[in-house]
C-alpha cells in the first residue's frame, strides 16, 4: 500500500490571500483536502480557495477533527491529505492531538505554518515578549459563566504582562467586553474598570482592520466588526506608551 501523509496547513490571519506558497503546493498535490472553521473565525471564501488550489474542499465539523479524527488519520495512511486551518495550525490543541495520534499510527506528518492573531497583534505596538498567558472569553451557558479569563488577566497583571483576550466564535467586541466588565463587577479587583485603558483589534490582516486604544467606558460604545480581540496592557515601556497614543 502506498504511504500517504497528513499535512496541517495554516490559512493565515485573514483570508485565502494569506495562504503561503508551501501551503498551496501541498494542497495542489494532495489527494484529499479538508478545512475546519470551528476553532477560529476566517474572513476568506472557500470557493476562492478551491479555485486557487484547483480542487474541492470538504468542510469538517468539530466531530470530524475530534471524535472521528481516526478516519482522517486512516485515510492519510495511504493518501496525501491536507487539512486547512485558520491562522496557524498548531495554535489549537485539537490539531496537536491530531498530529500526535497520526504519529502513533506511524503516519507521516507535516506542518505548514502561517500568520495568526498571536503575531499580528504586534501592530498594536506592544512587544510580543511582554505578553503573558492568552485567555478566551467564552459564551455563558445556562446556569454557568466561566471567569477563567479574568483569572488570567489578574495573573498577567501581577507580573506586569499584557493579556491577549480572544473572543468565542461568533462573539462580538461589545459582547466580549460586556462579559469582562460583568465579571469585574462581581470580582471587584479593579482589572477592567470603566477607566482601564484597553486595546480593541478587529479583522487583523484585512484591508479594513481596526486597532483602537481607549478607556473601557469609551470603547464600550464602539462596535468593532468580527472577528475581534481585546488586549489588556500590563506595565508599559515608554515606546509602547508613545505608540498607543497614536491609536486613541
Amino acid at each position: 500500500m502506498a504511504k500517504g501523509m497528513l499535512t496541517l496547513a495554516g490559512l493565515g490571519v485573514w483570508d485565502e490571500k494569506d495562504l503561503s506558497l508551501r501551503g498551496m503546493e501541498a494542497a495542489v498535490k494532495a489527494d484529499k483536502v479538508y478545512a475546519e472553521f470551528y476553532t477560529a473565525d476566517w474572513g476568506g471564501s472557500v470557493k476562492r480557495l478551491e479555485k486557487i488550489i484547483g480542487k474541492k474542499i470538504t468542510i469538517l465539523k468539530r466531530s470530524g477533527m475530534e471524535e472521528k479524527s481516526h478516519a482522517i488519520i486512516k485515510e492519510a495512511g495511504s493518501k496525501d491529505v491536507v487539512v486547512f486551518v485558520p491562522g496557524d495550525p498548531l495554535v489549537a490543541t485539537t490539531h496537536i492531538h491530531l498530529i500526535l495520534e497520526a504519529r502513533k499510527k506511524k503516519v507521516p506528518t507535516e506542518i505548514v505554518h502561517a500568520s495568526s492573531a498571536y503575531t499580528s497583534i504586534a501592530e498594536c505596538g506592544l512587544g510580543i515578549y511582554g505578553f503573558g498567558r492568552t485567555s478566551t472569553v467564552v459564551k455563558p451557558q445556562k446556569g454557568y459563566e466561566s471567569s477563567s479569563f479574568y483569572d488570567a488577566i489578574e495573573t498577567n497583571k501581577s507580573r506586569g504582562l499584557h493579556t491577549l483576550v480572544l473572543l468565542d466564535i461568533g462573539m462580538g467586541f461589545k459582547e466580549g467586553l460586556g462579559i469582562l466588565t460583568r465579571i469585574e463587577s462581581k470580582e471587584k479587583k479593579g482589572l477592567v474598570t470603566d477607566g482601564t485603558g484597553i486595546i480593541g483589534a478587529s479583522r487583523l490582516g484585512s484591508k479594513d482592520q481596526k486597532i483602537i486604544f481607549g478607556k473601557v467606558k469609551d470603547l464600550m460604545k464602539k462596535n468593532l466588526p468580527q472577528p475581534a480581540v481585546i488586549i489588556i496592557p500590563g506595565t508599559l515601556h515608554f515606546l509602547e506608551k508613545e505608540f498607543l497614543k497614536t491609536m486613541k
